[in-house]
């Protein structure tokens, strides 16, 4: 799966790149140099951006895949305990609010 989100992530790249490039000529072609000078400068702000928008995309991606499974793990855990009936359920999670810490502030804080 990493595999495929780096070649997709490369040819986004080489899009953008393409795009700034193709932008420059033209404005080479119709304006001048000076003109490409600019529209090369700013076409690379607009490239580093859309590059840092990308990696950030891909950050967020990972993290909602790994909060998924974390929540896919956690149901399936749950489906486990309902599975041992309703005695047992009740049972189970007396268990585990007794075990749990008392993170209340006590009185006077």
């Amino acid at each position: 799966m990493t595999d495929l989100d780096t070649i997709l992530a490369a040819g986004q790249a080489l899009a953008a790149v393409h795009g700034a490039v193709d932008q420059t000529i033209n404005a080479a072609l119709y304006y001048g140099p000076g003109a490409a000078a600019v529209a090369a400068w700013r076409t690379g702000q607009w490239t580093v951006r859309r590059y840092d928008q990308l990696l950030h995309d891909r950050a967020d991606r990972r993290e909602y895949t790994a909060r998924a499974y974390r929540l896919c793990r956690v149901a399936d855990s749950a489906d486990a305990v309902i599975a041992l009936g309703d005695n047992t359920v009740i049972e189970y999670l007396d268990n585990k609010y007794d075990a749990a810490p008392d993170l209340a502030p006590e009185e006077g804080r």
